[in-house]
């Protein structure tokens, strides 16, 4: 399996006075993912594009703030290259509440708890290269944090944590870009009116944004990314019950139900975020198990021990030639069945007509449905 690299950044700080357009709303942790074999290429790519947009200075998006035409063209430029964007995004106005967090340790932990769950789950094999420890109060803390949770099997390789200064590592300055770019989508103080525009260009880049406190329950589809054309209550219905597995499976570390986790929060995530882009290839919902222990799964096993078990436990998903999606009104539920049923109607023609030839056969002494396990299918035909 090859390993997996995570040039990470940050956005935001510490603080809870939220009125103060100096605090940060949010706290954003933003990865580059990158493969170990598209690395020393990419650096070399991105070190061209900082000569042409920063000159000689550092690739930051402070050094572009507000100006957000520039912003579009730096970003065009850059999404063209071969990485991946895993992001953490806190909302401080949904945690504020909770007062053991109004203390920095306690408020780092929180964060470092979540940013090396989510980031361990999505990879199985990973170094995350971050900037200098001088560079970052909260930084520092992660990597303590990491350091004092490294598992046994990290001595074999898995899993690595070093720090880097962002002024000798281009990929390292990338993560800053994109993090900035988040914040201008997220932060309420920072927010742009471009916002838009900026998650549209990242979104073929984005892997996952987790967006804590999980936002699934208090997301409402009314007012959401879904199509003018959504029914509320099959949306509301469908989102409940992925909503629910999680819920009942998110800590769960068998790799099969890890897998089926990871799969369904993609799913979620372009439900809440991008519905109009309708159905998600196969390979790109696969895609998503690069790095874990179903790596190599092949399509009719993704098809059954993930998509089909997912569908199992009651959550609806909805597939046609195009892929799979989680359903928001009828026509999909129905993609759902006509693409079902011209799988299962010819099979169970051709059953019928197996089963048919052989009680001619045989002068209606042998029926191949007369054992117990096929007592189901006798009853579907004969009734």
């Amino acid at each position: 399996m090859e390993r997996i690299y995570a040039f990470t950044d940050e956005s935001g700080a510490f603080g809870w006075d939220l009125d103060n357009l100096n605090v940060s709303t949010h706290f954003i942790i933003s990865s580059i993912i990158v493969k170990e074999s598209d690395l020393q290429s990419l650096r070399d790519d991105v070190e061209l594009l900082r000569q042409k947009h920063f000159q000689t200075g550092e690739i930051k998006s402070t050094h572009i703030g507000k100006n957000d035409n520039r912003r579009q063209r730096v970003l065009a430029d850059f999404l063209s290259l071969p990485f991946s964007v895993f992001s953490v995004v806190f909302d401080k106005k949904q945690i504020m509440h909770m007062p053991g967090l109004h203390y920095k340790p306690s408020f780092y932990k929180f964060l470092n708890n979540i940013v090396h769950k989510e980031l361990r789950r999505a990879f199985k094999i990973l170094t995350i290269v971050a900037d200098e420890i001088g560079g970052s109060e909260y930084m520092k803390s992660f990597s303590n944090y990491v350091s004092e949770r490294q598992d046994i099997p990290s001595l074999l390789g898995e899993a690595e944590f070093f720090f880097e200064n962002s002024h000798n590592d281009v990929l390292i300055q990338l993560a800053d870009l994109v993090c900035g770019t988040l914040a201008r989508i997220y932060d309420d103080h920072l927010k742009s009116d471009n916002s838009y525009k900026f998650k549209k260009l990242l979104d073929r880049k984005i892997i996952r944004v987790e967006i804590y406190p999980k936002t699934y329950e208090s997301y409402t589809v009314d007012g959401s990314a879904l199509s003018e054309n959504y029914d509320k209550d099959i949306a509301e219905l469908c989102l409940k019950q992925a909503i629910e597995f999680i819920k009942k499976h998110e800590n769960d570390e068998e790799p099969e139900r890890n897998a089926q986790v990871i799969i369904l929060n993609y799913l979620l995530f372009r439900f809440m975020n991008n519905d109009l882009r309708k159905y998600i290839p196969t390979r790109e919902l696969m895609n998503q198990l690069t790095s874990t222990d179903l790596a190599d799964i092949s399509v009719q096993s993704f098809r059954t021990r993930i998509i089909g078990n997912l569908r199992d436990n009651g959550v609806i998903i909805s597939s046609s030639p195009k892929g799979y999606k989680i359903p928001s009104k009828q026509a999909e539920l129905y993609d759902f069945i006509n693409h079902g049923t011209s799988i299962i109607i010819p099979m169970l023609e051709r059953l019928k007509k197996c089963r048919d030839l052989v009680k001619l056969n045989s002068l209606n002494q042998l029926d191949l449905f007369d054992h117990t396990e096929y007592s189901t299918l006798k009853k579907y035909f004969d009734e």
